[in-house]
């Protein structure tokens, strides 16, 4: 574990080197550009890849399936259309105190959406029902989310104040200042601990509901708790980086083969190999089409889309 733990961090720290020092012109930012543009955006960037990978292996705990991830379940794109609802309300009643604190939002959207998907979808908070029934309910559940957040940004479209929304909500980490950085660092962090220090009760869910509760745990509590955490760090995220598509997924997986299941080994080596592939897609959407900046949501989208199929075609032939 030490070994895997001292690895994973020194390829985080020079991808991050790499990210803060690698722009168009080369490898010679000046010190102003460093301090004020540079690392301000490689840390909010750093820390949101490990938020949504920390609550994608929770999301994997919660279902007991290494495919799960919060963007499969809907709980990515219910904190955007919460996120893209809030928006529209600002602009209709020119309230600007609506977004001042959008992780509210997106939190409660993530929230909504995992818990309507576990309601309706045929895969209980106990644990019951398939992986056909997770994948069928979550897309309908992301289509469906998704058109919601569609007409908001059309709408916002149309009275000409929407191409901001759109790229936020695509995965944007450009203009990110140290408040951004303050906030998702923290508020990361301090999720993260609760979940490390709840990790072995998460982990004896796996026994079963019958064998969890004769050691004494309250499943449904247990569970509800796995919830708020995974809709608190998925919305944490989105708030100030947009969604980053399957870091939810690739991350956590990734981890799971080097360290195994247990929760108190997942949780910070999935936070460290998230942080560093967002991190990394982060750095191609600067660099790519530079001075332009690519949506870092079609870069994971572009790496983890084609990794999720080969992770079905590999169960199904197993």
């Amino acid at each position: 574990m030490s070994r895997v733990f001292f690895l994973a961090t020194v390829i985080l720290i020079f991808v991050t080197a790499l990210a803060a020092l690698w722009g168009a012109s080369g490898f010679n930012p000046g010190a102003d550009i460093l301090w004020a543009v540079r690392l301000p955006r490689v840390v909010t960037a750093l820390f949101s890849g490990a938020a949504v990978a920390v609550a994608g292996a929770l999301s994997q705990s919660l279902f007991r399936n290494a495919l799960a991830s919060p963007s499969i379940t809907g709980t990515e794109s219910g904190a955007a259309f919460a996120l893209a609802l809030a928006t529209l309300m600002t602009a209709s009643t020119n309230d600007t105190t609506t977004l001042q604190h959008p992780y509210i939002y997106t939190s409660i959207g993530a929230a909504a959406a995992m818990m309507i998907a576990i309601t309706f979808m045929g895969f209980s908070i106990n644990g019951h029902g398939g992986l056909g029934h997770l994948l069928l309910g979550g897309f309908a559940m992301n289509a469906l989310l998704a058109a919601g957040t569609a007409l908001c940004v059309g709408i916002l479209m149309e009275r000409g104040n929407g191409m901001s929304l759109y790229h936020w909500l695509m995965g944007s980490f450009s203009a990110r200042t140290w408040s951004h950085a303050a906030v998702i660092g923290s508020g990361s962090v301090l999720i993260g601990l609760i979940a490390w220090f709840q990790a072995p009760t998460l982990d004896a869910l796996s026994m079963g509901d019958d064998g969890a509760k004769s050691i004494g745990i309250r499943v449904q509590r247990v569970r509800v708790t796995q919830v708020i955490l995974i809709s608190l760090l998925v919305g944490l995220s989105l708030s100030v980086g947009g969604a980053l598509p399957f870091i939810g997924l690739i991350a956590p997986h990734f981890a799971r083969l080097v360290v195994g299941p247990h929760l108190r080994l997942l949780i910070p080596i999935s936070a460290l190999f998230g942080a560093s592939l967002t991190v990394f897609a982060d750095m191609i959407a600067r660099v790519a089409r530079a001075p332009i900046d690519m949506d870092v949501g079609i870069l994971t989208t572009i790496i983890g889309a084609p990794y999720f199929l080969w992770l079905l075609w590999r169960k199904e032939n197993a």
